[in-house]
């Protein structure tokens, strides 16, 4: 951490040049992240010659922008995936505004999934989304090379303006995140030993032992109903889990809803 604030740039590319390289032009950034997919895998859709065309823009707009004295760090993820752009993008804006930097998140140097993705995860963490207007549209091969699929002469910029997503509080966030790792759902108490294990001092069972003078029943009876008041009942509510019940436990499952949240919320690796 260098003690001043930096001003970063968020970048999910696709075939791309101008409208992610010429606002830079204009404006000055002291780190860029360009979000592309790098290698074909098991991406559906993608072909060999897809991803040798994303490589050719990734390159020309990374040399671009360290020609202009730039940090570039690039990202592997998959741009297709609404999912994973959010994970990415909202985990990266949280690092960077931890650390006190402002954030600019570019919508437009990818396809439409991606930019629904990306706005979503720059409202949901307050940065700052900006849409790049191209003045027209590349119409032979040439200049698609030279400019990626949109050409922007003099670009003009448009700034979406931000409105606020409510995400549920850090611990319930937590507890969506470590759902999503869990397909067949978690038991109540297993959920408390996670808060517990992830220092959540409300639930720490050794302590809430000691307040009922060793009543392990009582201890686990307030702890079961701390945790459906604090926040299983506000996700229930919220649509962002289901409880199931089986035998005589309660098994809670995050519904899709509550993925999309868990994605978006940066915490998810």
């Amino acid at each position: 951490m260098s003690g001043f604030e930096e001003i970063v740039h968020i970048i999910p590319l696709g075939h791309e040049f101008d409208r992610v390289v010429k606002p830079f032009e204009r404006f000055r950034a002291n780190r860029v992240y360009l979000l592309a997919i790098t290698e074909k895998g098991d991406i559906p859709y993608v072909t060999k010659e897809m991803c040798e065309r994303q490589r050719y823009f990734l390159k020309r707009v990374k040399n671009a922008l360290e020609k202009m004295g730039i940090e570039v760090q690039v990202r592997s993820i998959n741009t297709f995936d609404i999912l994973d752009v959010m994970k990415h993008v909202s985990s990266i804006i949280r690092n960077e505004k931890r650390r006190k930097n402002i954030v600019y998140v570019n919508i437009s140097g990818a396809g439409r999934l991606t930019s629904v993705a990306t706005t979503l995860a720059a409202m949901a963490h307050k940065a700052k989304a900006y849409y790049v207007i191209a003045d027209r549209y590349s119409k032979t091969e040439e200049e698609e090379r030279e400019h990626g699929l949109s050409i922007c002469e003099k670009p003009s910029i448009m700034y979406i303006e931000n409105f606020q997503l409510n995400l549920p509080d850090e611990t319930s966030l937590k507890v969506l995140v470590e759902l999503c790792k869990h397909e067949r759902g978690m038991k109540t108490k297993d959920i408390i030993h996670f808060l517990k294990e992830m220092g959540i001092e409300e639930f720490d069972e050794d302590k809430i032992l000691e307040e009922t003078r060793g009543d392990e029943r009582k201890a686990q009876q307030k702890l079961l109903t701390r945790l459906n008041k604090r926040i299983l009942d506000k996700l229930e509510r919220n649509g962002y889990i289901i409880r199931e019940r089986v035998g005589r436990y309660n098994t809670i499952k995050i519904t899709e809803t509550g993925r999309y949240v868990a994605h978006i919320s940066g915490l998810l690796k």
